[in-house]
C-alpha cells in the first residue's frame, strides 16, 4: 500500500491475539482468553514492549471473532518510536503484538475437556473470562505467536534521528525503569496473591485442628497479621486447645490467700478423732475450714 500524503498519519493493522491458548505461561500454565466475554474501547493506547514510556500509535477500530481472533487498526504516531515500528516494518520486520488483559474472572479447569474460542481444550487449563483489554503492544516476540502487526505503507521512508543523543539516552533510561517498575509492580501483584491465598488455607486448616468455626472478624484479624505473628497466634491456639482437654476429671484446688493460710493448716479429716464417719451435718475439717474463712471475710466486711 502506499501513502496518500506524506503528512497523512501511517496506519497499522495486526492480529493482537489469536484466540489460541498461550502455552507455558510461567505462572499460569497454559491460558487462554475468552474472546466472547472480552471487552475493549477505543482509542486504545499502542506501546512498545507493554512500556508505557514507549508510546507507538492509537487504535482506533476492532474486531474479534473465534476465526480470526482480536484484529486491531489504527494510527502510528509520528515520534520515534512510531517511526521505528513503521520503518522496521518497512524493511521486512515481523512484528508480533501482545495484549495487557485485567479479566473480570479467572477460571482454572482442572480436568475434563472446555470449550472456549470455538475450541475444544483438554485440562488443565485457566481461562480468562470478560477480561478488558488495558492496551496492545508491538513486540518483537509476543506470548502468542500467532500474532503479527504491520505498517500499512511498505515503501521505504527515512526518518531523521534525534541530534540530541542525551535527550535519547535520557528517555531510553526513563522507559527502563518504567519498564522495571511494572515488572517489579506485577511481581508483588502475583506474591500478594500467593500469600492471600495461602493464608486463607492456613486459617482453614487451623478450624479443621481446633475443631471450631472463625467469625468473620477473627478471619480477618488472622489475615491481616504477619507471617510470624500469625504463627505464633496458632501455635498457641493449638497448645491451648490441647490442654484444656482433659484425660480425666480431677479435683479442683482451691487457692488459699496467705493471710488465711492458718485457717487449713489441719488435714481434712472427718474430725479430731480421725472417724470418717462423725460430724456428718458438719462436713468435713476441710468444708469447716471454708466456713471459717467465709465467716471472716463477712465479719471484715461489717
Amino acid at each position: 500500500m502506499g501513502v496518500a500524503a506524506e503528512n497523512q498519519k501511517r496506519k497499522f493493522s495486526g492480529i493482537a491475539y489469536s484466540g489460541e491458548p498461550i502455552q507455558g505461561h510461567y505462572y499460569w500454565g497454559d491460558v487462554i482468553f475468552d474472546l466472547e466475554s472480552m471487552q475493549i474501547d477505543t482509542p486504545l493506547a499502542a506501546l512498545l514492549d507493554h512500556d508505557t514510556g514507549r508510546r507507538v500509535g492509537v487504535v482506533t477500530q476492532f474486531s474479534k471473532d473465534n476465526v480470526t481472533g482480536l484484529k486491531v487498526d489504527g494510527d502510528l504516531l509520528s515520534n520515534q518510536f512510531g517511526q521505528q515500528v513503521a520503518q522496521d516494518s518497512d524493511e521486512g520486520f515481523p512484528w508480533q503484538m501482545s495484549v495487557y488483559i485485567d479479566p473480570a474472572s479467572i477460571e482454572e479447569v482442572e480436568r475434563g475437556q472446555v470449550v472456549v474460542n470455538g475450541r475444544t481444550l483438554q485440562a488443565p487449563i485457566t481461562i480468562f473470562r470478560g477480561g478488558r483489554i488495558r492496551e496492545v503492544s508491538f513486540c518483537a516476540l509476543g506470548a502468542d505467536d500467532n500474532t503479527k502487526a504491520v505498517a500499512a505503507s511498505h515503501s521505504p521512508k527515512q526518518f531523521t534521528q534525534p541530534e540530541d543523543t542525551d535527550v535519547t539516552e535520557l528517555e531510553q533510561a526513563k522507559a527502563a525503569q518504567a519498564k522495571a517498575e511494572k515488572e517489579r509492580d506485577d511481581a508483588v501483584t502475583e506474591l500478594n496473591k500467593f500469600k492471600a491465598d495461602k493464608r486463607e488455607e492456613d486459617i482453614k486448616a487451623l478450624e479443621t485442628s481446633l475443631n471450631k468455626q472463625f467469625s468473620a472478624e477473627e478471619k480477618k484479624s488472622y489475615t491481616n497479621m504477619d507471617d510470624s505473628a500469625f504463627a505464633f497466634m496458632s501455635q498457641q491456639l493449638k497448645q491451648f486447645s490441647a490442654s484444656s482437654t482433659p484425660l480425666a476429671v480431677q479435683p479442683q484446688q482451691q487457692q488459699i490467700p496467705p493471710q488465711f493460710a492458718h485457717l487449713f493448716s489441719h488435714q481434712a479429716t472427718g474430725g479430731q478423732g480421725g472417724g470418717q464417719g462423725q460430724g456428718g451435718n458438719q462436713g468435713s475439717a476441710l468444708d469447716q475450714a471454708f466456713n471459717q474463712f467465709a465467716a471472716a471475710q463477712q465479719g471484715a466486711k461489717q
